[in-house]
């Protein structure tokens, strides 16, 4: 997550889901916040408050349209308006910035123990929000660069699993060898193989797709994600467990 991407179109998709899947449950928010980058484009995805789609966009969650707009307008693009403009009733925050020690040889423990933190203080959350820039560590990952601290990683997941607890990842599409609808069920089996017995995904395609991974779920969470992807069905799409089914 990027401060610049705050109330962007990914932004919009990401709070309204959080705010039909968290209803009854303590929900604990992962901001995974690295420095904005000032040499690329991304953040600029908010035309959404204007034109001809407007009001469909608007009639999705209207509350939550409405704020991120005046947020957008005001030129408060920060992860503090978001959490003080209680999109999230109850929802705990860890924004605390992923260290990245100018030392490479410090950054393993500096990641761990910040995650390490995050655990901590999400103790009492049956269900988190995983924000990472850009999602699931890749093959061939390497944990030490730079870059390594824009992705979840597994030891990242095994630090936070526990049997109470309903885990969301958030993934950016890449240019997966066999397509997007393939690279849900490769990331998939790569989840199953770390221990989470049950794997759904919902894609959201507005300009670039991305995925929300939803990593033991239970039967409410998955009736709200159907019903979310048939509220949002221009845009979302729902991906029960290829293994499992939907219920």
């Amino acid at each position: 997550m990027q401060n610049k991407y705050v109330g962007d179109i990914g932004d919009f998709v990401k709070l309204a889901l959080l705010r039909k899947l968290s209803p009854n449950y303590r929900l604990g928010l992962i901001w995974w916040l690295v420095a904005d980058e000032q040499n690329k484009g991304d953040g600029r995805h908010v035309k959404y408050f204007e034109g001809n789609r407007s009001a469909h966009w608007r009639s999705l969650d209207m509350n939550l349209f409405d704020g991120l707009r005046t947020i957008v307008m005001q030129q408060r693009r920060h992860i503090g308006a978001l959490e003080s403009a209680h999109f999230l009733p109850n929802c705990l925050f860890v924004s605390e910035p992923i260290p990245l020690p100018l030392n490479v040889s410090e950054r393993m423990g500096s990641r761990e123990a910040w995650i390490g933190r995050a655990r901590d203080l999400l103790k009492e959350c049956n269900l988190l929000f995983l924000d990472p820039d850009n999602g699931l560590e890749p093959i061939r990952f390497r944990p030490n660069t730079k870059g390594g601290i824009k992705a979840v990683t597994f030891r990242d997941l095994e630090c936070l699993q526990n049997e109470k607890r309903i885990l969301i990842v958030y993934h950016h599409q890449t240019r997966h060898k066999g397509g997007h609808i393939d690279e849900i069920e490769f990331h998939a089996s790569r989840l199953r193989g770390r221990g989470f017995a049950r794997v759904d995904a919902l894609r959201a395609a507005p300009y670039s797709p991305r995925l929300f991974y939803i990593l033991n779920s239970d039967k409410l969470i998955r009736e709200r994600a159907r019903a979310f992807a048939a509220s949002w069905s221009d845009c979302v799409t729902w991906h029960p467990d290829s293994l499992i089914g939907d219920d």
